[in-house]
This record gives C-alpha cells, sequence and structure tokens, in this order.
C-alpha cells in the first residue's frame, strides 16, 4: 500500500489546512477543540462557509 501523497495531493492538503486555519471561526474551533456541543447555528454557518469555498456538495448516487 502506497501511503505517500502525489504533489497534487500534498498541494490540496496544505490549501485545506491554510483554509481551516483561515477560515474556520474562532468560537467553533473552541468548542470543537473543548469537546463542546456545536449548536445548529454553527453548522450551518460552517456549512455556508463551506459552501462560498466551493467544498459543500449534495451527496448524489453516481447512477442519477
Amino acid at each position: 500500500m502506497n501511503l505517500t501523497f502525489s504533489p497534487e495531493e500534498q498541494a490540496f492538503r496544505e490549501e485545506v489546512r491554510r483554509f481551516l486555519a483561515d477560515a474556520l471561526p474562532s468560537d467553533i474551533r473552541e468548542r470543537v477543540r473543548l469537546g463542546r456541543h456545536l449548536p445548529a447555528d454553527d453548522h450551518i454557518r460552517w456549512q455556508n462557509i463551506l459552501s462560498d469555498q466551493g467544498w459543500l456538495a449534495a451527496n448524489w448516487p453516481v447512477e442519477h
């Protein structure tokens, strides 16, 4: 099994890390760090941030 990242995968990995460092709201980050419950508003806010980045999509079966 090859567990090394291709250059493209490594670049995407770094992009995700930068995005999380910049875009994850500090209050959500702190609640997650402390293992606290995230209210629905936090989930919606994060989903909107992911959507704005183009990283949120419905999960449709391939056959459709």
